[in-house]
Order: C-alpha cells, then sequence, then structure tokens
C-alpha cells in the first residue's frame, strides 16, 4: 500500500527494550494500517495487538500478520481468571438484587456501593477505598448523614462474594475477571506490544499493558475519548514516551470536513497540529438523499427521528435496536403516567415520580435521562405504540434506508452521508464560544467523532450551524 510520509516515519522507528512510542492519530488517518505495516516489516518479531472491544480484535485477526496475536484485554484474562467464573458471569450487578446482601433497603445507596466497586474494578488500585466514591455518592451520603466508609465496605462485601466462585448470589462481571488478572501481576512474552484506542484504556488495561518490560506503541486519538464515564482515563495524555509521533492526513473526506473538525479541537481542545483530508469529497452540505445515517448524542433523540421515519422508510440501527434502550423509555413513559406496577426497570421504579426524576436528571446533569423524560413529556400515551412499531418495522443495518446511531455507538465506523441531530453540547453563548471550563470534554470529543464519521456528505445541526457561522466571520 501507498503509506504517506508520516506513516513511513512510524513503520520505520525501531524501538528499543524500554521504548514507549506513542502515535497521536487523528481521525480516518490510517492508524491500523500502519500498526499492520509496522508488525509485517518485522517478521521475526512476535507483536501483542490490544483491541479496545471483540468486534475490533476480530477484524484485526483477519488483517494483521501470522507474528502478532490479537486480543482484547479481556481475552488476555479469560483463561486463567474469566473461565472459572464463567457458571456465574452476568453482565453487570443491580442494585435492587444486590440490597439484601448489603443490609441496606436504599435503593440509592446500593447503587453507590456498585458504582464504587465499578470504580474500582477498572482502576489500577490494588485496594477499595473512599477515592472510588463519585463526587454524587459523597454528596449523597453528606445529605444523608450516612457514613462513606460504610459504601466502601459494602463495595468490600461485594467484591468478596463476586469473586467467591460457590456464592450463587453475587455474579462475576468481566471487569471483575480482567481485575484479578491484573492483580496477580501477569507477564506477557512478546517482543512488542501495540495498544489500539489508548485514549479510552481504563487504568486496570494501562497497568497491565505499561508493567511489561518489552517494548510498547500506544496508538489513539485523544479527541475521541469518549468513556471517561465508564471510567476510561487518556493513556495517551499521562504516560511518558520515548517518541511522540503524529497520523494527521485522513483518507476518509476531504478539506471542508477537515476543516470544521480543526474548528472545534482548536475553538475547545486546545489542540496546534492539523487534521488534513486527503479526499476531493466530504462536503458540508444539507442533502435530499433518501440513504443516510442519522447521529445523535442520545438515545432519546434517536428515537423521536425514528418516530418521524419509520412508517415511510426501512430503519435500522447501529450495533442492533436492542442498544437503544427503548424499554427504558416506555417505563419513563409509565412513571409519567403513574403506573409503577407496569416498570420493569427497577433503577426508574426507584423515582417516587415523574417530576423527581426529571429534577434529579436536571441536577446531575444526566443528558439521557433529560431528553428521554422530554420525549415522554412529547408523546404521552403514543410512547408504547411507537416503540412496538420502530421496533417491528427495523431493518438489519445493510437493509436500512436511514441508519440511527449515537456519537458513542458509531466510533470507529465511517458513513458516506451523515446527517447530525442537534442534541449535541451547544458551543455558542451570545454569539461567542462557549467557555469549556465546566464542561466534560467528552462533550466535545462527541461532536468531532460524529462531524469526522462522513465520507461525501454532512448535514450539520442547526446549533453546529450557527457555530461555523461565528468562525467563518
Amino acid at each position: 500500500m501507498n503509506l504517506t510520509r508520516e506513516q513511513k516515519a512510524i513503520v520505520n522507528f525501531n524501538l528499543g527494550r524500554q521504548d514507549v512510542l506513542k502515535v497521536i492519530a487523528f481521525a480516518g488517518t490510517g492508524k491500523t494500517s500502519t500498526l499492520i505495516e509496522y508488525t509485517r516489516a518485522r517478521p521475526r518479531h512476535r507483536f501483542l495487538y490490544i483491541a479496545f472491544n471483540k468486534s475490533v480484535q476480530l477484524e484485526a485477526s483477519q488483517k494483521f500478520p501470522r507474528n502478532t496475536q490479537c486480543k482484547t484485554a479481556h481475552s488476555l484474562a479469560w483463561w486463567n481468571f474469566g473461565d472459572k467464573y464463567k457458571h456465574k458471569l452476568v453482565p453487570s450487578l443491580k442494585p435492587y438484587t444486590i440490597m439484601d446482601l448489603v443490609k441496606t433497603d436504599d435503593y440509592e445507596s446500593a447503587k453507590f456501593v456498585i458504582e464504587t466497586l465499578s470504580a474500582y474494578l477498572v482502576s489500577m488500585d490494588e485496594k477499595i477505598s473512599k477515592k472510588h466514591m463519585s463526587l454524587l455518592a459523597r454528596q449523597y451520603c453528606k445529605n444523608n448523614k450516612y457514613d462513606p466508609s460504610d459504601v466502601v465496605k459494602k463495595a468490600g462485601l461485594l467484591w468478596a462474594m463476586m469473586c467467591d466462585e460457590n456464592d450463587k448470589d453475587v455474579g462475576m462481571v468481566h471487569d471483575g475477571y480482567l481485575k484479578l488478572y491484573q492483580l496477580s501481576r501477569p507477564v506477557l512474552r512478546f517482543d512488542c506490544i501495540l495498544l489500539d484506542e489508548a485514549q479510552d484504556t481504563n487504568p486496570v488495561t494501562s497497568d497491565i499493558v505499561l508493567s511489561q518490560s518489552c517494548p510498547k506503541i500506544l496508538v489513539g486519538d485523544p479527541h475521541q475519548q469518549i468513556y471517561s464515564f465508564r471510567g476510561a482515563r487518556d493513556a495517551m495524555k499521562s504516560i511518558k514516551a520515548t517518541q511522540t509521533m503524529y497520523l494527521t492526513h485522513s483518507f476518509r473526506f476531504g478539506s471542508e470536513i477537515a476543516w470544521l473538525a480543526n474548528q472545534i479541537l482548536h475553538s475547545f481542545k486546545g489542540e496546534t497540529q492539523n487534521l488534513f483530508g486527503l479526499k476531493n469529497t466530504g462536503a458540508i452540505t444539507e442533502f435530499s438523499d433518501k440513504t443516510y445515517t442519522f447521529i445523535a448524542r442520545t438515545n432519546a433523540v434517536v428515537f423521536d427521528e425514528a418516530v418521524k421515519l419509520y412508517k415511510k422508510q426501512k430503519i435500522g440501527f447501529v450495533g442492533g435496536i436492542a442498544g437503544y434502550r427503548l424499554d427504558d423509555i416506555v417505563d419513563t413513559y409509565y412513571l409519567y403516567s403513574k403506573k409503577k406496577g407496569k416498570i420493569k426497570n427497577g433503577y426508574i421504579k426507584s423515582f417516587p415520580s415523574f417530576s423527581e426524576m426529571l429534577s434529579f436528571a436536571n441536577t446531575v446533569s444526566d443528558w439521557e435521562l433529560k431528553n428521554r423524560c422530554t420525549i415522554v413529556e412529547k408523546y404521552k400515551s403514543k410512547i408504547p405504540y411507537f416503540v412496538k412499531g420502530i421496533t417491528y418495522k427495523a431493518v438489519a443495518p445493510e437493509r436500512a434506508d436511514v441508519l440511527f446511531s449515537t456519537a458513542h455507538k458509531c466510533k470507529g465506523l465511517e458513513f458516506k452521508r451523515v446527517r447530525l441531530a442537534n442534541d449535541f453540547q451547544k458551543l455558542l453563548l451570545a454569539g461567542k464560544p462557549i467557555k469549556t471550563k465546566d464542561i466534560s470534554l467528552d462533550e466535545f470529543n462527541l461532536i468531532y467523532v460524529s462531524v469526522t464519521r462522513a465520507q461525501e456528505k454532512l448535514e450539520i445541526s442547526e446549533r453546529l450551524g450557527d457555530f461555523v457561522e461565528v468562525v467563518k466571520d
């Protein structure tokens, strides 16, 4: 393949035994193909490529040469740790299932016990402590005169039950056996480790990789870090590297979309490097095409748009419709209509009323919950009907005219035509770019990720359009 000058420089960079190379790879700049060429250029070396998720790992296994093993962090941990818990594996713990076990009749405190344990599991720490409690959990304890150390103690009790192979009451989550693997201080016998999507790597995985004695290559885009709410921390930022190199030339789109991406990064992220679009296509324009991908910030706004289109066009959902939590919209409607007996989701059922749910969403700035409440107030009794209709009409993504996605689900993907929803972070206040001090950087990253999915046409939202007009002037 024809490599750019930047790609060639990376492929030709030889690492010493203790070296760490950081590669900052902007959207669509060929980071995976660069790593593939790096491993091909060294056929006698044994490489370990660590992928962010299973689908990326499977795709990588088909592309990398034989001298490279492609794994996820969880698959590394499976054989010695995960396998023995396969009889009690669960996707997550639910507050209402552990309330009796940790001796609390308070749903909120049970939720904070689980959150504290979850924060510990993705950390590099050996023991659970108050540092794993969220600010919201600390505030809850203060307001309710609840001892924070009790939350930590109960989280420790829960962890002990989770680790007990014979305990049938508390299942083992996937992050649990990964934590056990990290605590075992594994030695990975490879000549070099390649860590992909390093910006979204949680500390427990970073610790596994960085504790190895072989050279390492960390590849990622700090501006695509969108999972900090799950405990991800930008390994690219905190790690001191022997060398830092860049991939700035995108094969995905042209100069217009690259220009918009640069405006977002320069205005709100302080980025000094420029992203360059190599293609002749990639216009920011309104379009009348009937086939496109609609990207929103929240599931609720995806639902809102699907209501408008499901009777007219074939609709599909990136990753499958189950991931868009339409049942939660129905349960929120039941809370709104005072039919709590019909609610299946224990978290939604825990709210005394719809107004208290809305108040909570506003207090903690929960985008998803706020938009879901807005949608329920908009459609009211029609909610169950619409959810049933959308679910029935949804087709496989490859058969859809209109493909729906959230910004989180579209990461790593690309589409010919993209239309953005209007539920992303506002970028202007009184006609000027907003101050970023009190806003999570993830919100700007989500806009950048969504904008850079488009290959040929990008139709931006009103909020983003206003920003474009200001920066053009």
